[in-house]
């Protein structure tokens, strides 16, 4: 049995760490702070998604969930370590860096030609959303307009710093933003690092974070039907290809449909009502394993 579900937006939060709304904060953009730019993707940012894209592709499936719950061999839990420090080296490096946003032209005013043809008076520029493979919104950038004419030819390329990306994406109303779609660097960002990003906070993978695992074990407290409560990755490639953690849950035998839906939700109410999971982790879902 899997039970997928995303996190309430911002966490269930309207406000970031600091207490400071999200709310009315704007995308203002200064393309003349980079008029020397040459379009070029910045060397930190693609050297840290180089490297992120090897250990991923290297082992397709690092964090993916035993069959049987059982833990990870030592290697293959150095690897996944090792992609864990990859991936937040690469939200670091977005941090400081410029990236390009996408204007598209939309319709504006419309009219009618001496023919009698409806024709575009006016075209607006605008930002774009795209949709993600979950169903959720994703506002695109990108490293470089060699990466964004590969998306799309006509989209006009914006200079803008990262942290000004982050607090765009939450003026269009979505948690992601998604780096280079279509391009062999492509990489989503999860709404708990673009609130890092937009709040220039460190920040670490949901499945490093020793606190994260502490507050799903707490959660599990007292459920004698749960003899293991393990994490494991579901997008591992940082593609949107799934959650972002997975919880195995191995069970006593016995349980019918009922129990097991009534012990998920008690999990799911517990996870929500968590300020450490609301925070730093973006979407769960849950694999249930029958015990030896």
């Amino acid at each position: 049995m899997t039970d997928a579900r995303r996190q309430p937006p911002h966490g269930g939060h309207g406000t970031d760490s600091a207490g400071q709304p999200w709310a009315g904060r704007t995308f203002d953009a200064h393309p003349s702070a980079f008029a020397a730019d040459d379009g070029a993707a910045p060397e930190l940012l693609i050297t840290a998604l180089t490297r992120f894209r090897e250990l991923a592709d290297a082992v397709p499936h690092t964090s993916a969930p035993p069959a049987n719950g059982t833990a990870r061999a030592g290697g293959a839990a150095a690897t996944a370590a090792a992609l864990h420090e990859a991936h937040a080296a690469v939200v670091d490096a977005v941090r400081d860096a410029r990236l390009l946003v996408p204007l598209i032209a939309r319709a504006g005013e419309t009219g009618v030609d001496d023919h009698g043809r409806t024709v575009d008076k006016t075209q607006e520029l605008s930002l774009v959303t795209v949709r993600a493979p979950d169903g959720r919104t994703a506002l695109p950038a990108f490293t470089s307009t060699e990466a964004m004419s590969r998306w799309n030819p006509d989209a006009r390329p914006i200079p803008t710093p990262a942290r000004r990306v982050a607090l765009a994406a939450a003026g269009e109303g979505t948690d992601l933003v998604v780096l280079d779609p279509t391009s062999p660097t492509e990489f989503a960002i999860r709404r708990p690092a673009l609130w890092a990003i937009a709040e220039a906070q460190p920040w670490m993978t949901a499945l490093a974070d020793e606190a994260v695992h502490e507050a799903f074990a707490v959660s599990a407290g007292g459920e004698r039907s749960i003899s293991r409560l393990q994490l494991f990755g579901g997008d591992p490639h940082a593609r949107l290809a799934g959650t972002e953690v997975v919880v195995v849950l191995t069970l006593a035998s016995g349980l019918d449909r009922v129990a097991l839906d009534a012990l998920v939700g008690r999990l799911q109410q517990r996870w929500a009502e968590s300020d450490v999971i609301g925070r730093a982790v973006d979407s769960i879902s849950v694999r249930l394993v029958a015990g030896a």
